[in-house]
């Protein structure tokens, strides 16, 4: 820890809760404002702007499902069965109309 942060650390120590909590949403604020985020109106003008299929695929890298399986999860319990959810499900249903 360098002189200038131990310094600064005893400085606040007398602070009350709430003041040493304003002073870390200044430091927040004004990290964020100096990291040159870009404007909104940029983005917005971006969004709205749209992007062509072809730039689309080159920034999300998307992969090809050659089968339905591979899109398969086993998550369901081997000791639920699927007749007790929909039971589950079509009492729930009653019940909510």
């Amino acid at each position: 820890m360098t002189p200038q942060l131990e310094a600064a650390i005893a400085a606040i120590q007398p602070l009350s809760p709430t003041e040493r909590l304003q002073l870390l949403q200044i430091l927040t604020q004004s990290d964020s404002v100096s990291n040159s985020q870009p404007d909104i109106k940029v983005l917005s003008a971006q969004f709205w702007q749209g992007i062509s299929l072809q730039q689309l695929r080159a920034t999300q890298n998307p992969s090809t499902v050659h089968s339905l399986k591979d899109l398969a999860a086993d998550f369901w319990p081997a000791e639920d069965s699927i007749e007790d959810f929909l039971a589950f499900l079509r009492k729930q249903r009653q019940e909510a109309s």
